[in-house]
């Protein structure tokens, strides 16, 4: 993937995110795909969660560094699948950290505007991060791998891949 296909990629996600979500009537919101597990309206808070940190993260990276001309397109990192894949995450299921867990305490419209809210402010880095060196702002991820500032932005859609899969999983599980 390359920088002009970010946007693009984070759009894509976010459209099969709210097919997956219009597979639950208001009174199916309540299903896990086990128990103890999250249900549609936990997941969009989760997803709020992590993508308000993202948007810490990458603040934090642009604010750090003296602002550098933008490498070539060719050449701004932005693809995390080589790292995930290298580590073993893709595909796997992972324990969220307490400060991502959901509180349980939204309301599903509520949360489906605060995730509108942040996406709006995680793709205001976009023209920001076209504009100057993203390959050297470089923190470190929970998950132990360290990440570019236009990494941690695919990782916010990467994230929301695996939540649409687990939609998918708690639909099925409920089929009759």
């Amino acid at each position: 993937m390359i920088f002009s296909e970010l946007e693009p990629f984070l759009d894509k996600k976010r459209r099969e995110l709210l097919a997956a979500l219009d597979a639950f009537g208001p009174e199916e919101r309540h299903l896990t795909e086990y128990e103890g597990g999250w249900n549609p309206v936990q997941i969009i808070e989760h997803l709020s969660i992590v993508e308000e940190q993202v948007i810490a993260e990458i603040g934090k990276l642009l604010n750090g560094e003296a602002v550098r001309p933008s490498e070539p397109e060719d050449r701004k990192l932005v693809d995390i699948t080589a790292l995930f894949e290298q580590k073993g995450l893709l595909g796997t299921p992972k324990k969220s950290p307490p400060s991502a867990s959901p509180t349980g305490k939204v309301a599903y419209e509520d949360g489906l505007e605060r995730l509108a809210e942040v996406r709006g402010k995680l793709k205001a880095f976009l023209p920001l991060l076209a504009a100057r060196e993203t390959n050297r702002l470089v923190s470190r991820h929970p998950l132990g791998l360290e990440l570019n500032a236009c990494q941690w932005l695919q990782f916010s859609a990467f994230h929301e891949w695996s939540h649409i899969h687990q939609l998918k999983r708690i639909r099925l599980a409920h089929s009759d």
